[in-house]
């Protein structure tokens, strides 16, 4: 969780403690490797023309993510205009691509011109970190911690007690840190200490506290996401991914909330956020049908068919006006056979086909159009028992029913009730014939 991987270089997390009007879309851009710069001669007297000329370069290159050229220019920036600003750009683009004996030199040429700066003493610790110099890093750090410490150098304070192998005191650093911003970043680190010390309550009501009062930060809510998953806390967790929802409107989090209240078989709360934030109408016609509440499904299907005349919803229209009548009258198979007609060819889907050709078997309508279409079903999907099983009804139907049993034969032990008696219808069958 912390941005202080061991891998990355604390200059360049320093980046995002601190910010310059010249580099700010660079602040999360991860370090280079060093560069070759790429150096352009000015041959110039005037020094007003010069400063212009290497600030246009300097910060070109920098929003390129050419830092080599950036840290060049900027240095050469300073160097004829010694403002602070250029200093610290020049630091923070030498820091992405790790060059150390420039970034020494900036740093001494800005205690040379600023006295003990606190900003400069910032990046004075980062460089002794990066260089494994680390009781040169602790002495800047017990200065900066004596003149009216801010949350960034209690967040330095922290970092250098992480090297030293002292959680505890790290802990300390971090919690001053928080409580002066309240930054979520500084929390991340601060809980992911918690966590190792076996803490999860009391990270989890730091964080949550943050979350109630702050709002829900990306990077935050997904660190509680993981916990609670450890956890299985599933109602925490479903309130997290609505506010990552909300926050981000990403549906990854709309998604994986949807599947959380599938689990529950929670069909009402996945219905009410589908229909306040309008998410998806198509999830929410399948909501709709888990719950079985097949009118509003129906009426959705038959609204999402006009919108986009595709002939999917009215396939879907089909089943679920088959399905919402009990009584199967005339009019109800004549109007569900029309919709089917209307769709079914198009699709070339076998959970379709099967649904459209069971139909017109079991109320006995065209038995063999019935077996024609299952058989398209069982081209697309030649293990569907299902499908076997709706086949071997045809050929039942038909009267043929040596060759629905060789079909269901296999499927003696089946446990699924429709299967399981229609086995034993066609087992009558053969009996009746053999007297």
């Amino acid at each position: 969780m912390s941005r202080y991987h061991p891998t990355q270089p604390i200059l360049a997390a320093l980046l995002v403690l601190t910010f310059s009007a010249c580099a700010r879309k660079a602040e999360n851009v991860q370090p280079l490797p060093l560069q070759q710069s790429k150096v352009v001669h000015v041959n110039v007297d005037n020094n007003i023309t010069k400063i212009e000329t290497y600030a246009i370069i300097a910060m070109d290159a920098y929003e390129r993510h050419d830092f080599a050229t950036a840290a060049v220019y900027f240095e050469k920036l300073y160097d004829l205009d010694p403002q602070k600003a250029y200093l610290i750009d020049a630091i923070k683009a030498a820091s992405m691509v790790k060059d150390f004996p420039r970034i020494r030199r900036l740093i001494e040429k800005g205690q040379g011109e600023f006295g003990d700066d606190k900003f400069i003493n910032r990046y004075l610790v980062a460089y002794y970190l990066d260089k494994g110099e680390i009781d040169k890093a602790a002495n800047v750090v017990r200065k900066l911690l004596r003149e009216k410490p801010d949350e960034k150098d209690f967040e330095l304070a922290a970092l250098l007690a992480k090297l030293q192998g002292n959680p505890k005191r790290a802990k300390n650093y971090f919690l001053k840190a928080y409580r002066l911003k309240h930054n979520p970043r500084i929390l991340l680190q601060l809980s992911e200490i918690l966590l190792r010390q076996n803490k999860t309550d009391e990270a989890i009501r730091l964080m949550e506290t943050h979350v109630r009062i702050y709002g829900c930060d990306k990077a935050l809510c997904t660190a509680l996401v993981k916990i609670y998953t450890q956890k299985q806390d599933l109602g925490a967790l479903a309130s997290l991914y609505k506010k990552l929802y909300v926050t981000t409107k990403d549906p990854l989090y709309a998604n994986a909330l949807l599947e959380l209240y599938s689990y529950e078989k929670n069909y009402d709360a996945a219905i009410a956020f589908l229909k306040k934030y309008h998410f998806d109408d198509e999830i929410l016609l399948d909501v709709y049908t888990a719950k079985k509440d097949y009118k509003k499904a129906y009426d959705l299907a038959m609204k999402l068919y006009k919108e986009r005349l595709d002939p999917k919803f009215l396939a879907k229209a089909a089943i679920l006006e088959y399905e919402s009548t009990p009584k199967k009258s005339k009019k109800l198979l004549k109007d569900v056979i029309a919709k089917f007609e209307k769709s079914v060819y198009q699709l070339e889907s076998a959970l379709y086909y099967n649904y459209y050709a069971y139909l017109l078997i079991d109320h006995d309508i065209d038995i063999p159009k019935g077996i024609e279409l299952v058989k398209k079903a069982l081209a697309l999907e030649p293990d569907s028992l299902f499908y076997i099983d709706t086949l071997a009804w045809g050929y039942f139907k038909e009267g043929k029913c040596d060759e629905a049993y060789r079909l269901m034969k296999p499927y003696e032990n089946e446990k699924e009730p429709e299967i399981v008696e229609h086995i034993e219808k066609i087992k009558q069958c053969l009996k009746e014939k053999k007297q």
